[in-house]
């Protein structure tokens, strides 16, 4: 098919569900020692003339096994394997221990002139605590959850219902600079010319033109308008009387032949289906918890925050719900975007 006439029209769809997770919160996460509510003492003297972390104003590790210390405070095993997760290949193995002794000793320093005790501080650890624990809950909820053959039974027949019959079209095209050359050719055309000889001779567009102006099966969202204005007006076998100017040229249109579009098979659409469901579980269990939360917004700016939010959100359902009634199950490249869902479902808090 030719690429040029391709249109870039996909619908835009809000996911609720971020699929990210940053490395940089894993690092500063898996190694975190904790914070301490009271601004540090003067910390102690070790033998080497360092100060030393103050007592408890490192976290501890139940069970964890301790593979190195740093001015008193334990580094563990478990630090290094989170990292070395989350950074795979990118920082060798030999030197993680080493950047980690730097991260502790500078995080200390930070502990020792008060910086953990600032509000902003305090509060990034806190979003990051929440994110770690968030995420291993979405983890044990993913890894216990069951998508029954039933249900994917159930949203197969969902798909293909909204799906309905989209009808795919296959034409020919020959595709030249200007008006009068295509009305030429039209000419040529009405007297008895072969649409593919005079494709290969003048098209501009030569990926059809060696295929004698043949551009395979489409459907017609997938061409841009003036072109599937053009062809979705023909009968199979017919040729526009007149050439279609688009943004790359004028075209002679002739429309071959059309069928119902083909339907994706259970199994081809197994994985996309499986992961809608665990989705949808995820966002309902989370609507549970909202709303057998009690959520108190205490101030004004933030009230009026949550109320923009909602609006929009019912708003995005909407248009949502529209476009799925509208496009039959919905664009297949916007759901590709999900991919499968990672282990870490959560966006990283700022």
């Amino acid at each position: 098919m030719d690429s040029k006439l391709t249109s870039n029209r996909f619908p835009h769809r809000r996911h609720r569900l971020a699929i990210a997770l940053s490395a940089g919160l894993l690092i500063s996460a898996g190694a975190m020692t904790g914070c301490s509510d009271d601004r540090p003492q003067s910390a102690e003297k070790t033998p080497l003339g360092q100060q030393s972390a103050p007592s408890g104003s490192f976290a501890t590790i139940e069970g964890g096994e301790v593979i190195a210390r740093i001015n008193g405070s334990p580094l563990y095993r478990e630090n290094l394997e989170v990292v070395k997760e989350n950074l795979g290949a990118e920082v060798p193995e030999e030197r993680l221990v080493s950047r980690m002794v730097e991260l502790r000793l500078l995080a200390n320093r930070a502990r020792e002139q008060g910086l953990d005790s600032d509000p902003r501080t305090q509060a990034r650890v806190q979003n990051a605590i929440d994110n770690q624990l968030a995420n291993a809950y979405l983890m044990n909820f993913m890894t216990e959850m069951e998508v029954s053959e039933a249900d994917v039974d159930a949203a197969y027949e969902r798909e293909m219902e909204a799906l309905g019959e989209e009808t795919q079209y296959r034409a020919m095209h020959i595709l030249v600079e200007d008006e009068e050359t295509a009305r030429e050719l039209i000419a040529e055309l009405d007297e008895g010319a072969d649409f593919g000889e005079l494709a290969q001779e003048h098209s501009k567009d030569t990926g059809s033109g060696e295929a004698g102006g043949d551009l395979g099966w489409f459907s017609l969202d997938q061409m841009v308008e003036p072109f599937a204005d053009a062809v979705g007006a023909l009968e199979p076998g017919q040729r526009a009387e007149n050439p279609v100017k688009t943004r790359f040229g004028w075209h002679i249109v002739q429309l071959e032949e059309t069928r119902p579009m083909p339907k994706p098979t259970l199994e081809q659409m197994r994985p996309e289906l499986e992961d809608q469901a665990r989705r949808d579980a995820i966002n309902d269990m989370i609507a549970e918890l909202r709303e057998s939360a009690n959520v108190e917004i205490l101030t004004s700016d933030v009230r009026s925050m949550v109320e923009r939010d909602d609006n929009q959100t019912q708003a995005d359902d909407e248009t949502d719900a529209g476009e799925e009634d509208a496009d039959g199950a919905g664009n297949a490249e916007d759901d590709a975007d999900m991919g499968n869902l990672p282990a870490e479902p959560l966006k990283a808090m700022p």
